[in-house]
């Protein structure tokens, strides 16, 4: 689970992170992947389907809350915009326990 948490805290560091359900409705910025918690409301989950259909991106649902993985607090669905520091993330999906 330490390189997941390193490829998120890299695009956190290099402001390649769209945080917050509100700012991924809105962005016009490319993702290449989309991380949700699966303790969101069942609302939050289709959302980020939704988005990862719309985006042609991948969707990651991860048991640990993101708010551990980010160390950011109440974060919930968070979209990555640099394509390298995804598929490192999806290589190593199952160091997170996907749900």
């Amino acid at each position: 689970m330490n390189k997941i948490i390193s490829y998120i805290g890299f695009a956190i560091k290099a402001q390649k992170v769209i945080i917050g359900q509100s700012h991924l409705k809105r962005t016009d910025k490319k993702l290449f992947l989309i991380l949700v918690c699966s303790s969101a409301s069942e609302n939050l989950i289709n959302l980020a389907k939704n988005l990862a259909l719309k985006n042609e991106c991948g969707l990651i649902i991860t048991k640990p809350k993101l708010d551990i993985l980010t160390n950011i607090q109440d974060v919930k669905i968070i979209g990555i915009t640099d394509e390298n520091l995804s598929k490192a993330i999806i290589e190593n999906k199952e160091m997170i326990n996907i749900g």
